[in-house]
């Protein structure tokens, strides 16, 4: 049954400008992007510390994408029909964020690490599902430009984590441990500010219609039906493994292969996940004015092709204009493809759109990095997870080329 939401004032302050809360988005973004960007880094550190093998760390990267996949599946429907508690959602993922990172410092083994790990994602995943749903319904006319605008906030923090993490590991006494329970403080003072600045987002609206449950999750499986939903998905599949395989396992080649310093490890790390900086809202705005596929095609060729080339320059100073290529495409391409599922859905239905995409990535994508872990054990070298991203990202260019992407400024388009 559809009922009427009771109508919420309209406050005309700042708080509810579409800017302000866009910008408060991003900002709470790049916090939690800076936090999983500097994990990687801290990886290495953990598995010299526990002496864990390549599939314990396998492992860890696992249990991570399914506490990730499972937050973001069944969050969905209940992000689009718990509208109004928007607001105290994305204050509660800053406070998971401080929780989880505590308790992984603390954590004394192995086994309690795994377990702790499974959930370190969620608040991360959650945080996605009714920020993407605030944008798309209050940019339905720049909604490319404006989803890439919230992951310039996400690439503010992959630039700052591992630059930041590999700094702070550099002075020598500082420990792993210690890191985590700094991000813990910085996740407690973000929770006040997002608090403050975004607690009245979803209830600004009055008169908008609320979906029962049942209607939600109805929803959710008439998208699935949908060939060209499913295909967008499943091209994000295949780029979101190739893309995890280098995220995971590039600190160890820089550490392990090049024997780079800290420093050296954060700012090349940096390079491949935050470039997005300089291209995400460039990309966005091209994605809305000359389509999607125009830009998603091109892009995934040339993140490829890079890929392909990144263990020939081998330590070289080739090795960071190619990193900084990789770094362009990274995430900016992601969220191309979210703002192309988004053109596809009804407004109350966004959140759930959204976590089809990330839930379904990230239950095939569990598995992942076992096999990319085995290809690296198999051939003895961490470089060869660039070949296995490269082809991935080859055949997700040929996909997204096949596929009839809507228009970004068709009537349609601009119904969703």
């Amino acid at each position: 049954m559809t009922t009427a939401a009771p109508a919420a004032p309209h406050a005309p302050g700042i708080k509810n400008n579409r800017s302000f809360v866009l910008g408060s988005l991003s900002v709470g973004h790049g916090l939690s992007h800076m936090f999983d960007q500097g994990f990687p880094i801290l990886i290495p550190e953990i598995a010299a510390a526990m002496g864990l093998s390549t599939v314990r760390v396998a492992s860890l990267y696992s249990v991570r994408q399914a506490g990730s996949s499972a937050t973001s599946l069944g969050g969905g429907p209940f992000i689009d029909r718990l509208k109004s508690y928007w607001g105290l959602i994305l204050t509660a993922c800053m406070l998971g964020h401080a929780i989880t990172f505590a308790a992984v410092g603390a954590s004394p083994s192995f086994a309690i690490l795994v377990v702790v790990v499974l959930f370190l994602s969620m608040p991360g995943s959650l945080w996605h599902l009714p920020s993407a749903a605030a944008i798309s319904q209050r940019f339905p006319d720049r909604r490319g430009f404006a989803i890439s605008m919230h992951g310039f906030g996400s690439n503010l923090g992959n630039v700052s984590g591992p630059i930041i993490t590999g700094i702070v590991l550099g002075l020598g006494f500082i420990v792993w441990r210690h890191v985590f329970f700094i991000y813990a403080s910085l996740a407690v003072i973000m929770a006040a500010f997002v608090w403050w600045s975004l607690r009245g987002v979803g209830t600004e609206e009055g008169g908008a219609s609320v979906r029962s449950l049942r209607q939600q999750f109805i929803s959710a499986a008439a998208l699935l039906k949908n060939p060209v939903v499913m295909a967008l998905i499943f091209a994000a599949l295949l780029r979101g493994i190739g893309l995890n395989a280098l995220f995971n396992w590039t600190p160890f080649y820089l550490r392990e292969t090049l024997e780079m310093s800290h420093v050296q490890q954060g700012v090349y790390y940096s390079l491949l996940t935050g470039m997005g900086i300089v291209s995400a809202p460039v990309l966005g705005w091209l994605s809305d004015v000359w389509g999607r596929k125009a830009v998603l095609v091109p892009g995934f060729f040339v993140a490829g092709l890079l890929s392909m080339l990144v263990v020939s320059a081998g330590s070289s100073l080739l090795l960071i204009p190619i990193m900084a290529g990789l770094g362009l495409f990274s995430f900016a391409l992601h969220q191309i493809i979210q703002a192309s599922v988004l053109d596809y859905v009804g407004q109350g239905t966004e959140a759930t759109a959204i976590g089809l995409l990330f839930g379904i990535n990230g239950v095939i994508g569990i598995g992942s990095p076992f096999l990319a872990s085995f290809i690296i054990d198999y051939w003895d070298s961490y470089g060869t997870v660039y070949y296995y991203a490269g082809i991935l990202t080859l055949i997700t260019a040929v996909i997204i080329l096949v596929i009839p992407l809507r228009n970004p400024n068709s009537p349609q388009a601009e119904a969703a």
